[in-house]
This record gives C-alpha cells, sequence and structure tokens, in this order.
C-alpha cells in the first residue's frame, strides 16, 4: 500500500475529475502491479515493442511526428529505438507516471506527455454520473498538438476504456445491458477516432481473456466480434499471449491470461 501511495502521488491526470473517476489510483496500481509481475510481463512487454517498431519500419520513410495512445505509464513503449524513425513522440493519455514525465524531460524536444481524454467523457461523467448521450460517446475531442502526426498507435489501451466508467456508473440506475452497450460503444468510438487521424494506424490490443481457477477455465470473453468490421482492412502483425495475474495475484490460485494481437491499417 505504501508503494502504490508514493507512486499515486507521482501520477497527474488530465483533469481533477479524471483523478475522482480513479485514474490516478489505477495508474499507480499498474505501476505496482508492472513491478511485482515483472517476470511474467516481460515477454509481453518485448512482443508490444517488436510490434510497434515492425510497424513503424514499414512506413517506408522516417521524420515527422508519432503520437501513441496510452503512453502514460511507457513501460511498453520502445521510446529510443522509435526515436530512429520519428523527429518527435507525443504520448497521449488521461494520466502520466513520473517515470513517463521523466522520459520527456530527458528527451526534451523530442518526447512529449500530452494529458487528453481519449474517450472525451470522464468530465462530463463525473458532473451527471449517468451513461452519457451518443452524440458524445461518437465524438470524442481532438487533442490540441503542435504538429500532425504520420503515425498513430493505440497501445494496450482499447478494451481497458470502458472499465473506470463502468466502476463509476455501477450504482446507478443503468441496467446491466445498457453499461454493457456503453462500454462497446466506448470502443467503436475510439476506433473510428484512430481512423479519423487518416494516417497509418497501429492498433494494439487483447482480442480476447481467459480466467482460470486451480480446476481449470472459469470463462472467456472474446472482443473480435466488437472488432471485426475495424479488422477487416486492417494487416495482423503479431499475436501473442500475455499472462497478466500469474498463479497467486488472484485469490484461490486463480489465474488470468490475455490473447493480445497487433494490427496496422
Amino acid at each position: 500500500m505504501l508503494e502504490e501511495f508514493w507512486h499515486y502521488l507521482g501520477v497527474r491526470t488530465a483533469s481533477r475529475e479524471a483523478r475522482l473517476l480513479g485514474y490516478a489510483r489505477e495508474m499507480a496500481a499498474l505501476q505496482v502491479r508492472h513491478r511485482r509481475c515483472r517476470q511474467a510481463w516481460r515477454p509481453h512487454i518485448q512482443a508490444t515493442q517488436q510490434a510497434l517498431l515492425s510497424a513503424a519500419q514499414l512506413l517506408g520513410d522516417t521524420g515527422g511526428a508519432a503520437l501513441i495512445i496510452g503512453g502514460g505509464s511507457a513501460h511498453d513503449l520502445p521510446i529510443a529505438e522509435l526515436l530512429r524513425y520519428f523527429d518527435q513522440i507525443v504520448l497521449l493519455d488521461i494520466a502520466f507516471t513520473y517515470p513517463s514525465r521523466r522520459l520527456a524531460k530527458y528527451w526534451s524536444n523530442r518526447v512529449f506527455c500530452h494529458s487528453h481524454d481519449a474517450t472525451g467523457i470522464v468530465d462530463w461523467l463525473a458532473q451527471h454520473r449517468q451513461i452519457p448521450p451518443a452524440a458524445l460517446v461518437r465524438n470524442p475531442i481532438a487533442p490540441e498538438l503542435a504538429v500532425k502526426p504520420r503515425w498513430v498507435a493505440s497501445v494496450n489501451c482499447l478494451t481497458q476504456l470502458p472499465l473506470l466508467p463502468l466502476d463509476w456508473l455501477a450504482n446507478t440506475a443503468a441496467e446491466p445491458r445498457q453499461l454493457e452497450a456503453f462500454g462497446q460503444a466506448l470502443m467503436l468510438a475510439h476506433l473510428y477516432w484512430l481512423d479519423s487521424w487518416q494516417t497509418p494506424v497501429c492498433l494494439i490490443t487483447e482480442i480476447a481473456d481467459q480466467r482460470h481457477s486451480r480446476a481449470g477455465l472459469l470463462d472467456r470473453t472474446d472482443y473480435r466480434p466488437v472488432l471485426s468490421d475495424y479488422l477487416q482492412n486492417a494487416d495482423q502483425l503479431a499475436c501473442w499471449d500475455w499472462l497478466v495475474n500469474p498463479p497467486g495475484e488472484l485469490p484461490e490460485g486463480g489465474w488470468e491470461s490475455r490473447t493480445v494481437a497487433a494490427y496496422l491499417k
């Protein structure tokens, strides 16, 4: 708890409302879990980094700016290697850790932390605590960047976008099917938002997750039906398994794995 508290103090969020919904707390918890599960997460982090580099190499030329969405912790980003392909890298997230901000300071004028809510609904949720209007969900506000990126990457954040908004709405009058539809709408809006940049996009996301007990598989969630339209026009670069909660991390000997894939569109 003490370690997580110190990480929490180092997190900066895009707004007071983002901190209210728990984004600073979640980012601090992620930092602690990353250290605790470092060995189990290493293959996933290496695969993510390699996929990003492969996607960057396929651009063919170098220079310009890259926009990386989900860069708040940066532990899965090969920043130094990506700077061989881009003049600047903009990390975009709703919350940033101290280590990420330190990276930006180290590569001053080349790496930037841009605080922004990619969903566009967090401040609204904090004020209203009900499912936002569909028009607001479908049209997240674009960040005001100093340069137009020639390459965009969404890294390990797509299926995480609904989690804290859904937690915030858990005790409201919304029905479970309404909440499920809202969560899917947030993911679809993110995919449309990626297309709106009108530039090559690298999407790295989980496509399925599995929860296990000591006795075997408990349940499985498949995200591919939600992604199907988007993925029709995307090339898969890689696919791998991520042991996100190794044995001993969950109660009663449970463990959880995710299937992650990287696409270039």
